[in-house]
């Protein structure tokens, strides 16, 4: 799940965090939505049911030569949905981008949906995730799906406008500043509204899961099976909800407190992000000072991040301190991404000390490095056609699914609540557009409350430090959704398990989603070693060059599957 400190404006960090915290009361229920068991038409029902998908080839050998050849194997097709699903008939219809890995040996193969979060993750590259991480059992028994969702990637867009990221730091807390901060909220809540036009009311988990739906039936399925990961998990548990004869093995990764309101959802993520930049990556930096020099301690180096942020001006090659925030704390998502930050940060120190003594040949050599570190950081140069759609589509959803009870004086009194003990994404829940979002209750907006009564019985895979998706959201989920079994992954806290490594987890998610089997209750994995200091994703990908041209990378975004 993305973090609202880097997408709430519209731009930043694509590993990014979405904090948007912990905000005073529980937001509320999911109340049922009268519209919801509505039923299209025959005649609309047949006109989408009857379309035929045209698969041609996802990756062209002349425009991106060179990759390994299973990932030309990718399929891709447009299939048209109605804008709203209650009505059919009414409104423009909507484009979604599909895709699929046929099976590489059973031609009646079982359906595997695959969902990288966000919400407003592109997804239709996700499949390829299983070539990469040679998941060879998996793609042997099933069609590997995957969608850009509406609103985002190949999909009809949805914009708010390209609104920009307000870069003011929200730990200044003087009244005009708070002011600022909250008018700019409130203004890309307006912004989302007029550039979002007739779509964005029905940019919903309600509408999305009915989107996932004809893609089964269109696929002549009786069942999916289904692979979300993070904002995945709760899109999986609504359309188990929704459908529930034709959910299959649900697989949930990273997960979204389903059963409760997006705003509970985001609430941890603070004490998610603090934690795993306080318990994991302060001391693994501190054990190498001698290659970083930023403290031999793990409170020395959470003491050189502060002095460093302090330091921010339009003068550093960070230019303030709200994006040394985002960045770093979009690294979290990944411990694959600790050399690269503690790198950026330790040049980025060199660069202060240099400049402070006069040495302004070696401080500019450093300050290049510093902003190549920190643009290898930052993937936001991957999204087609809106360049907000991703964000777009986050608030979209986490705004309308569920009500939003903030609004001016409860934000600021929490957000100041949550930087005194979180301050690395703790201040920014300040800047919260679903305070102010206009949320209409008549388009789908509402859904029922996943229970997991009459669902079959879902796996969860969650890691004990999981930025995003704090462990106490995963444990309420399960608690509150009928015949879900948790697999705890210790001494790991990265965002996005399986296929990333774990042979432990890969093996009891293959076996449950191949075979049916469930592990045993408490079941725990433990997690993949620290990497190196020098280690690099992009080097270890293998594929020399940008992110675009590295399926991997792109696809997992490092640190998000993640978003």
């Amino acid at each position: 799940m993305q973090s609202r400190a880097l997408r709430a404006s519209g731009t930043g960090v694509l590993v990014g965090v979405l904090a948007a915290g912990l905000l005073l009361g529980t937001g509320g229920s999911a109340g049922a939505d009268p519209t919801a068991s509505k039923v299209p038409t025959v005649a609309a029902a047949s006109r989408y049911d009857g379309q035929k998908l045209r698969w041609t080839p996802c990756l062209s050998r002349a425009e991106l030569p060179g990759l390994p050849a299973a990932y030309y194997r990718l399929e891709c097709a447009t299939m048209i949905v109605p804008r709203d699903w209650n009505a059919p008939t009414s409104g423009a219809d909507v484009r979604i981008k599909v895709s699929r890995l046929k099976s590489t040996k059973v031609k009646k193969a079982g359906m595997l949906f695959t969902n990288p979060g966000g919400p407003g993750a592109d997804g239709a590259d996700l499949p390829l995730l299983m070539i990469s991480a040679q998941r060879k059992k998996l793609m042997a028994g099933q069609d590997i799906y995957g969608m850009d969702v509406r609103g985002t990637g190949g999909s009809t867009n949805l914009s708010c406008g390209g609104v920009t990221n307000l870069t003011v730091d929200p730990r200044v807390r003087t009244a005009s500043n708070i002011d600022l901060i909250l008018d700019s909220a409130e203004l890309t809540a307006k912004a989302c509204d007029v550039a979002g036009g007739a779509l964005r009311p029905y940019v919903t988990t309600a509408q999305t899961v009915q989107d996932v739906d004809l893609l089964r039936r269109l696929a002549g399925q009786k069942t999916v099976n289904w692979l979300g990961f993070s904002a995945g998990t709760w899109m999986g548990a609504y359309y188990a909800t929704t459908f529930p004869k034709h959910a299959g093995h649900m697989v949930f990764d990273s997960n979204v407190e389903f059963t409760g309101t997006w705003q509970t959802a985001v609430s941890r993520q603070a004490l998610g992000f603090q934690r795993r930049f306080e318990k994991d990556f302060a001391p693994w930096v501190a054990k190498y000072h001698n290659v970083y020099g930023l403290g031999a301690t793990p409170k020395a180096v959470l003491a050189s991040y502060e002095r460093l942020r302090a330091r921010m001006t339009p003068d550093t090659p960070v230019e303030d301190a709200v994006t040394l925030d985002d960045v770093i704390a979009g690294t979290m998502y990944a411990k694959a991404m600790f050399p690269d930050a503690a790198a950026a940060l330790s040049d980025l120190n060199g660069f202060l000390r240099a400049q402070s003594a006069g040495r302004y040949r070696t401080a500019a050599k450093l300050s290049a490095s510093v902003k190549q570190r920190v643009a290898a950081l930052d993937r936001d140069g991957l999204r087609p056609f809106s360049s907000d759609a991703s964000s777009a589509v986050f608030m979209a959803v986490t705004c309308q699914d569920t009500p939003w009870t903030v609004n001016r004086d409860t934000l600021v009194a929490s957000s100041a609540q949550l930087g005194a003990k979180n301050p690395l994404i703790g201040w920014s829940t300040l800047n919260q557009p679903c305070a102010f979002w206009k949320r209409s209750t008549t388009t789908a907006a509402n859904l029922i409350r996943p229970t997991g009564r009459g669902v079959p019985e879902v796996l969860m895979v969650q890691s004990v430090h999981d930025p995003a998706t704090p462990m106490e959201g995963a444990k309420e989920a399960e608690e509150h959704f009928a015949g879900a079994r948790m697999l705890t992954v210790k001494g790991e806290g990265d965002h996005g398990l399986y296929a990333g490594g774990n042979s432990c987890v890969d093996r009891k998610v293959d076996a449950f989603i191949l075979e049916g089997k469930l592990p045993a209750k408490d079941v725990t994995c433990l997690g993949t070693a620290m990497p190196d200091p020098g280690f690099s994703p992009m080097r270890a990908a293998g594929v020399p060059g940008s992110a675009v041209t590295n399926p991997l990378l792109a696809l997992r975004q490092i640190s998000e599957l993640v978003h």
